[in-house]
Protein backbone atom coordinates (compact mmCIF):
# COMPACT_ATOMS: atom_id res chain seq x y z
CA UNK A 1 0.00 0.00 0.00
CA UNK A 2 1.35 3.42 -0.96
CA UNK A 3 1.41 6.11 1.76
CA UNK A 4 -1.47 8.61 1.70
CA UNK A 5 -1.51 12.13 3.16
CA UNK A 6 -4.71 13.21 4.93
CA UNK A 7 -5.95 16.67 5.90
CA UNK A 8 -7.74 17.24 9.18
CA UNK A 9 -9.07 20.75 9.84
CA UNK A 10 -5.74 22.57 10.01
CA UNK A 11 -3.65 19.43 10.47
CA UNK A 12 -2.00 17.08 8.02
CA UNK A 13 -1.32 13.39 8.51
CA UNK A 14 1.90 12.73 6.58
CA UNK A 15 4.52 10.02 6.21
CA UNK A 16 7.26 9.92 8.78
CA UNK A 17 10.62 11.50 7.93
CA UNK A 18 13.95 11.77 9.71
CA UNK A 19 13.28 15.43 10.41
CA UNK A 20 10.49 14.39 12.79
CA UNK A 21 12.74 12.25 14.98
CA UNK A 22 14.08 14.94 17.33
CA UNK A 23 10.57 16.07 18.28
CA UNK A 24 9.32 12.48 18.49
CA UNK A 25 12.08 11.77 21.02
CA UNK A 26 10.82 14.72 23.10
CA UNK A 27 7.30 13.32 22.96
CA UNK A 28 8.41 9.90 24.17
CA UNK A 29 10.42 11.50 26.99
CA UNK A 30 7.34 13.27 28.43
CA UNK A 31 6.35 11.78 31.83
CA UNK A 32 2.66 11.56 30.95
CA UNK A 33 3.39 9.83 27.65
CA UNK A 34 5.73 7.42 29.42
CA UNK A 35 3.01 6.65 31.96
CA UNK A 36 0.60 5.32 29.35
CA UNK A 37 2.64 4.11 26.36
CA UNK A 38 3.34 0.38 26.29
CA UNK A 39 6.46 0.53 24.12
CA UNK A 40 9.95 0.00 25.61
CA UNK A 41 11.44 3.21 26.97
CA UNK A 42 13.73 5.11 26.88
CA UNK A 43 13.37 5.35 23.11
CA UNK A 44 16.88 5.12 21.70
CA UNK A 45 19.32 2.93 19.81
CA UNK A 46 18.03 0.59 17.12
CA UNK A 47 14.37 1.42 17.79
CA UNK A 48 14.99 5.07 17.00
CA UNK A 49 17.39 4.46 14.13
CA UNK A 50 15.01 2.11 12.32
CA UNK A 51 11.79 4.00 13.08
CA UNK A 52 11.21 5.63 9.68
CA UNK A 53 12.08 2.40 7.87
CA UNK A 54 9.67 0.47 10.08
CA UNK A 55 6.83 2.91 9.34
CA UNK A 56 7.44 2.37 5.62
CA UNK A 57 7.19 -1.39 6.15
CA UNK A 58 3.89 -0.92 8.00
CA UNK A 59 2.48 0.98 5.03
CA UNK A 60 3.57 -1.85 2.74
CA UNK A 61 1.61 -4.26 4.95
CA UNK A 62 -1.54 -2.12 4.79
CA UNK A 63 -1.12 -0.60 8.26
CA UNK A 64 -1.06 3.21 7.91
CA UNK A 65 1.35 5.18 10.08
CA UNK A 66 1.21 8.97 10.11
CA UNK A 67 3.08 11.86 11.65
CA UNK A 68 0.55 14.54 12.59
CA UNK A 69 1.80 18.05 11.77
CA UNK A 70 0.30 21.54 12.04
CA UNK A 71 -0.03 24.23 9.37
CA UNK A 72 3.67 25.03 9.38
CA UNK A 73 4.85 21.44 9.54
CA UNK A 74 5.62 21.13 13.26
CA UNK A 75 5.09 17.66 14.73
CA UNK A 76 2.09 17.64 17.07
CA UNK A 77 1.32 13.93 17.36
CA UNK A 78 1.15 10.49 15.78
CA UNK A 79 -1.64 8.35 14.39
CA UNK A 80 -1.79 4.69 13.35
CA UNK A 81 -4.28 2.12 12.09
CA UNK A 82 -3.43 -1.56 12.43
CA UNK A 83 -5.27 -4.57 11.02
CA UNK A 84 -6.38 -6.70 13.97
CA UNK A 85 -9.18 -8.97 12.67
CA UNK A 86 -10.92 -9.28 9.30
CA UNK A 87 -12.73 -5.99 8.67
CA UNK A 88 -11.43 -4.56 11.97
CA UNK A 89 -8.66 -2.02 12.58
CA UNK A 90 -7.19 -0.78 15.86
CA UNK A 91 -6.41 2.90 16.25
CA UNK A 92 -3.56 4.32 18.34
CA UNK A 93 -2.62 7.96 18.77
CA UNK A 94 -0.40 10.30 20.75
CA UNK A 95 -0.53 14.06 21.19
CA UNK A 96 2.67 16.02 21.75
CA UNK A 97 2.82 17.68 25.17
CA UNK A 98 3.24 21.10 23.52
CA UNK A 99 0.01 20.59 21.55
CA UNK A 100 -2.35 19.47 24.31
CA UNK A 101 -5.67 21.23 24.63
CA UNK A 102 -5.89 22.07 20.91
CA UNK A 103 -8.09 19.20 19.79
CA UNK A 104 -5.23 17.54 17.88
CA UNK A 105 -6.28 13.98 18.74
CA UNK A 106 -9.93 14.61 17.88
CA UNK A 107 -9.18 16.06 14.45
CA UNK A 108 -6.64 13.39 13.56
CA UNK A 109 -8.89 10.57 14.81
CA UNK A 110 -11.75 11.67 12.55
CA UNK A 111 -9.51 11.76 9.49
CA UNK A 112 -7.93 8.38 10.23
CA UNK A 113 -11.23 6.66 11.06
CA UNK A 114 -12.92 7.94 7.91
CA UNK A 115 -9.93 6.71 5.89
CA UNK A 116 -10.18 3.29 7.52
CA UNK A 117 -13.87 2.93 6.74
CA UNK A 118 -13.76 4.36 3.23
CA UNK A 119 -10.45 3.05 1.95
CA UNK A 120 -9.50 -0.02 3.99
CA UNK A 121 -12.88 -1.74 4.15
CA UNK A 122 -13.15 -1.64 7.93
CA UNK A 123 -16.49 -2.46 9.55
CA UNK A 124 -15.24 -1.60 13.03
CA UNK A 125 -12.32 0.37 14.43
CA UNK A 126 -11.22 -0.65 17.92
CA UNK A 127 -9.60 1.50 20.58
CA UNK A 128 -7.95 0.72 23.90
CA UNK A 129 -6.04 2.64 26.55
CA UNK A 130 -4.51 1.85 29.91
CA UNK A 131 -7.08 2.56 32.62
CA UNK A 132 -6.32 6.02 33.93
CA UNK A 133 -5.56 7.54 30.52
CA UNK A 134 -8.59 9.81 30.65
CA UNK A 135 -7.24 12.06 27.90
CA UNK A 136 -7.26 9.20 25.38
CA UNK A 137 -10.66 8.03 26.61
CA UNK A 138 -12.14 11.52 26.30
CA UNK A 139 -10.84 11.95 22.74
CA UNK A 140 -12.32 8.57 21.79
CA UNK A 141 -15.72 9.39 23.30
CA UNK A 142 -15.75 12.83 21.68
CA UNK A 143 -15.21 11.36 18.22
CA UNK A 144 -17.90 8.70 18.51
CA UNK A 145 -16.26 5.67 20.11
CA UNK A 146 -18.25 3.69 22.65
CA UNK A 147 -16.28 2.55 25.71
CA UNK A 148 -17.38 -1.06 25.98
CA UNK A 149 -15.65 -2.18 29.16
CA UNK A 150 -12.37 -3.04 30.84
CA UNK A 151 -10.05 -5.84 29.79
CA UNK A 152 -8.34 -7.04 32.96
CA UNK A 153 -4.58 -7.33 32.48
CA UNK A 154 -5.37 -6.44 28.90
CA UNK A 155 -2.03 -4.83 28.12
CA UNK A 156 1.54 -5.48 29.14
CA UNK A 157 3.57 -2.36 29.76
CA UNK A 158 7.28 -2.96 30.10
CA UNK A 159 6.83 -6.21 31.99
CA UNK A 160 3.76 -5.20 34.03
CA UNK A 161 0.21 -6.33 33.21
CA UNK A 162 -2.38 -3.55 33.41
CA UNK A 163 -6.10 -3.20 32.90
CA UNK A 164 -7.22 -1.32 29.82
CA UNK A 165 -10.38 0.31 28.59
CA UNK A 166 -11.65 -1.12 25.32
CA UNK A 167 -14.13 0.28 22.84
CA UNK A 168 -14.98 0.74 19.21
CA UNK A 169 -16.68 2.83 16.55
CA UNK A 170 -18.78 1.62 13.62
CA UNK A 171 -19.47 3.26 10.27
CA UNK A 172 -21.86 6.18 10.66
CA UNK A 173 -21.01 6.77 14.34
CA UNK A 174 -18.19 9.30 13.94
CA UNK A 175 -19.03 12.57 15.69
CA UNK A 176 -18.15 15.82 13.97
CA UNK A 177 -16.80 19.01 15.57
CA UNK A 178 -20.34 20.32 16.15
CA UNK A 179 -21.76 17.06 17.52
CA UNK A 180 -20.47 16.44 21.05
CA UNK A 181 -21.97 13.57 23.06
CA UNK A 182 -24.43 14.30 25.82
CA UNK A 183 -22.79 15.55 29.04
CA UNK A 184 -19.46 16.05 27.25
CA UNK A 185 -18.70 19.18 29.29
CA UNK A 186 -18.98 17.17 32.53
CA UNK A 187 -16.91 14.30 31.13
CA UNK A 188 -14.20 16.75 30.05
CA UNK A 189 -13.96 18.36 33.49
CA UNK A 190 -13.77 15.00 35.20
CA UNK A 191 -11.12 13.74 32.78
CA UNK A 192 -8.99 16.79 33.54
CA UNK A 193 -9.39 16.28 37.28
CA UNK A 194 -8.44 12.60 37.27
CA UNK A 195 -5.43 13.21 35.02
CA UNK A 196 -4.02 15.81 37.42
CA UNK A 197 -1.94 15.10 40.49
CA UNK A 198 -3.90 14.39 43.65
CA UNK A 199 -3.21 17.20 46.07
CA UNK A 200 -4.30 18.10 49.58
CA UNK A 201 -7.37 20.16 50.43
CA UNK A 202 -7.63 22.80 53.12
CA UNK A 203 -10.91 22.63 55.01
CA UNK A 204 -11.02 25.84 57.03
CA UNK A 205 -11.21 23.79 60.24
CA UNK A 206 -8.30 24.23 62.61
CA UNK A 207 -6.02 21.20 62.60
CA UNK A 208 -7.77 19.41 59.72
CA UNK A 209 -6.89 18.87 56.09
CA UNK A 210 -7.92 16.33 53.49
CA UNK A 211 -5.28 14.29 51.69
CA UNK A 212 -5.08 11.04 49.70
CA UNK A 213 -5.31 7.81 51.66
CA UNK A 214 -1.86 6.28 52.27
CA UNK A 215 -0.63 2.82 53.07
CA UNK A 216 0.60 4.14 56.42
CA UNK A 217 -3.03 4.92 57.32
CA UNK A 218 -4.24 1.35 57.10
CA UNK A 219 -3.81 0.31 60.73
CA UNK A 220 -5.88 3.33 61.80
CA UNK A 221 -8.36 2.68 58.99
CA UNK A 222 -8.82 -0.91 60.19
CA UNK A 223 -9.30 0.27 63.79
CA UNK A 224 -11.87 2.83 62.64
CA UNK A 225 -13.83 0.30 60.59
CA UNK A 226 -13.84 -2.14 63.53
CA UNK A 227 -15.17 0.54 65.90
CA UNK A 228 -18.59 -0.33 67.32
CA UNK A 229 -20.22 2.96 66.29
CA UNK A 230 -18.96 2.70 62.71
CA UNK A 231 -20.01 -0.94 62.60
CA UNK A 232 -23.48 0.03 63.77
CA UNK A 233 -24.17 2.34 60.84
CA UNK A 234 -21.84 1.43 57.99
CA UNK A 235 -22.16 -1.74 55.94
CA UNK A 236 -18.81 -3.33 56.84
CA UNK A 237 -17.72 -6.87 57.77
CA UNK A 238 -18.04 -7.46 61.51
CA UNK A 239 -14.55 -8.91 61.74
CA UNK A 240 -12.88 -6.00 59.94
CA UNK A 241 -9.12 -6.59 59.75
CA UNK A 242 -5.94 -5.02 58.45
CA UNK A 243 -6.06 -7.38 55.45
CA UNK A 244 -9.45 -5.94 54.58
CA UNK A 245 -8.01 -2.44 54.82
CA UNK A 246 -5.25 -3.49 52.43
CA UNK A 247 -7.83 -4.68 49.90
CA UNK A 248 -9.86 -1.51 50.31
CA UNK A 249 -6.75 0.60 49.67
CA UNK A 250 -6.07 -1.28 46.43
CA UNK A 251 -9.71 -0.92 45.40
CA UNK A 252 -9.76 2.84 45.96
CA UNK A 253 -6.62 3.32 43.89
CA UNK A 254 -8.25 1.42 41.03
CA UNK A 255 -11.49 3.38 41.44
CA UNK A 256 -9.52 6.64 41.17
CA UNK A 257 -7.83 5.45 37.97
CA UNK A 258 -11.21 4.50 36.53
CA UNK A 259 -12.66 7.89 37.47
CA UNK A 260 -15.34 6.32 39.65
CA UNK A 261 -14.53 7.58 43.15
CA UNK A 262 -12.88 10.58 44.79
CA UNK A 263 -11.72 9.61 48.28
CA UNK A 264 -9.80 11.66 50.82
CA UNK A 265 -8.56 10.86 54.29
CA UNK A 266 -9.11 13.30 57.14
CA UNK A 267 -5.71 14.09 58.67
CA UNK A 268 -4.99 16.00 61.87
CA UNK A 269 -2.11 18.32 62.68
CA UNK A 270 0.13 15.29 63.31
CA UNK A 271 -0.94 13.77 59.95
CA UNK A 272 -2.80 10.95 61.67
CA UNK A 273 -5.69 9.33 59.81
CA UNK A 274 -8.99 10.50 61.33
CA UNK A 275 -11.64 9.22 58.93
CA UNK A 276 -12.66 9.09 55.29
CA UNK A 277 -14.94 11.07 52.98
CA UNK A 278 -15.65 10.18 49.38
CA UNK A 279 -17.77 10.91 46.35
CA UNK A 280 -18.93 7.97 44.26
CA UNK A 281 -19.65 9.20 40.73
CA UNK A 282 -22.83 7.94 39.12
CA UNK A 283 -24.64 9.32 36.07
CA UNK A 284 -22.85 12.35 34.57
CA UNK A 285 -23.36 15.28 36.93
CA UNK A 286 -24.40 13.12 39.89
CA UNK A 287 -22.59 11.53 42.83
CA UNK A 288 -23.23 10.07 46.27
CA UNK A 289 -21.23 11.17 49.31
CA UNK A 290 -20.16 8.84 52.10
CA UNK A 291 -18.13 9.39 55.26
CA UNK A 292 -17.16 8.06 58.65
CA UNK A 293 -15.04 9.43 61.46
CA UNK A 294 -12.42 7.74 63.64
CA UNK A 295 -13.39 7.52 67.33
CA UNK A 296 -10.38 9.65 68.38
CA UNK A 297 -11.47 12.53 66.12
CA UNK A 298 -15.16 12.89 66.98
CA UNK A 299 -16.81 15.94 68.48
CA UNK A 300 -14.65 18.59 66.77
CA UNK A 301 -16.88 19.41 63.78
CA UNK A 302 -14.28 18.03 61.41
CA UNK A 303 -16.59 15.80 59.42
CA UNK A 304 -18.93 18.67 58.59
CA UNK A 305 -15.95 20.70 57.35
CA UNK A 306 -14.71 17.73 55.32
CA UNK A 307 -18.10 17.12 53.71
CA UNK A 308 -18.50 20.78 52.80
CA UNK A 309 -15.05 20.86 51.22
CA UNK A 310 -15.51 17.70 49.19
CA UNK A 311 -18.94 18.79 47.98
CA UNK A 312 -17.44 22.09 46.85
CA UNK A 313 -14.78 20.16 44.94
CA UNK A 314 -17.52 18.08 43.35
CA UNK A 315 -19.44 21.11 42.13
CA UNK A 316 -16.44 23.20 41.08
CA UNK A 317 -13.97 20.62 39.75
CA UNK A 318 -16.09 17.63 38.72
CA UNK A 319 -19.03 19.45 37.19
CA UNK A 320 -21.54 17.84 39.54
CA UNK A 321 -25.08 19.16 39.57
CA UNK A 322 -26.50 17.00 42.37
CA UNK A 323 -24.98 15.13 45.31
CA UNK A 324 -26.95 12.49 47.16
CA UNK A 325 -26.59 11.39 50.78
CA UNK A 326 -27.98 8.26 52.39
CA UNK A 327 -27.77 6.88 55.92
CA UNK A 328 -29.45 4.13 57.89
CA UNK A 329 -32.49 5.48 59.74
CA UNK A 330 -31.39 6.38 63.25
CA UNK A 331 -27.88 7.60 62.34
CA UNK A 332 -28.47 11.04 63.80
CA UNK A 333 -24.79 12.01 63.75
CA UNK A 334 -24.51 11.50 59.99
CA UNK A 335 -27.82 13.31 59.48
CA UNK A 336 -26.60 16.35 61.45
CA UNK A 337 -23.47 16.54 59.33
CA UNK A 338 -25.49 16.38 56.11
CA UNK A 339 -27.95 19.05 57.25
CA UNK A 340 -25.16 21.39 58.38
CA UNK A 341 -23.53 21.03 54.96
CA UNK A 342 -26.80 22.09 53.29
CA UNK A 343 -28.42 18.77 52.33
CA UNK A 344 -32.21 18.62 52.28
CA UNK A 345 -33.73 15.46 53.73
CA UNK A 346 -36.14 14.10 51.13
CA UNK A 347 -37.57 11.09 52.89
CA UNK A 348 -37.09 7.45 53.80
CA UNK A 349 -36.41 4.62 51.41
CA UNK A 350 -37.55 1.30 52.77
CA UNK A 351 -35.19 -1.66 53.04
CA UNK A 352 -32.52 -0.20 50.78
CA UNK A 353 -29.52 -1.49 52.71
CA UNK A 354 -28.61 -4.80 54.22
CA UNK A 355 -27.84 -4.74 57.94
CA UNK A 356 -27.05 -7.33 60.58
CA UNK A 357 -30.75 -8.00 61.09
CA UNK A 358 -31.65 -8.00 57.41
CA UNK A 359 -32.61 -5.10 55.19
CA UNK A 360 -32.92 -1.69 56.84
CA UNK A 361 -34.53 1.61 55.91
CA UNK A 362 -32.42 4.60 54.86
CA UNK A 363 -32.85 8.34 54.96
CA UNK A 364 -32.06 10.08 51.69
CA UNK A 365 -31.13 13.68 50.98
CA UNK A 366 -29.78 15.83 48.19
CA UNK A 367 -27.54 18.85 47.78
CA UNK A 368 -27.37 21.33 44.91
CA UNK A 369 -24.62 23.91 44.32
CA UNK A 370 -26.67 26.87 45.51
CA UNK A 371 -27.52 25.14 48.82
CA UNK A 372 -23.98 24.28 49.90
CA UNK A 373 -23.47 26.04 53.22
Amino acid sequence: MEPVTLTADGLRLVTWEQRHMADLAKIYADPLIERFLVMPLPWAGTARERFVWLQERHWQSGNPRWAVVDEVGNLVGSMALTKSFPYELTITYVTAPWARGRGVAQRAIRAAVEFGFENLGAKRIAWDAIVGNHASRLAAIRTGFTVEGIARNGVHQRGVSKDCWVGGVLPGEVRGPDDPPADYAVLKRQAGYFMAERGELETGAVGLRLRPLRETDLDDLAATCADAEVQRWVDLPGDYSRAMADRWFAFTRGAWDRGERVLFALADADDRYCGSVDLVLKAPGEAEIGYFCSPWARGQGWMTAAVRRLCRLGFEDLGLERIEWRAVVGNEASKRVAEKAGFTIEGTRRRTRRGGDGRVDSWTASLFPEALS
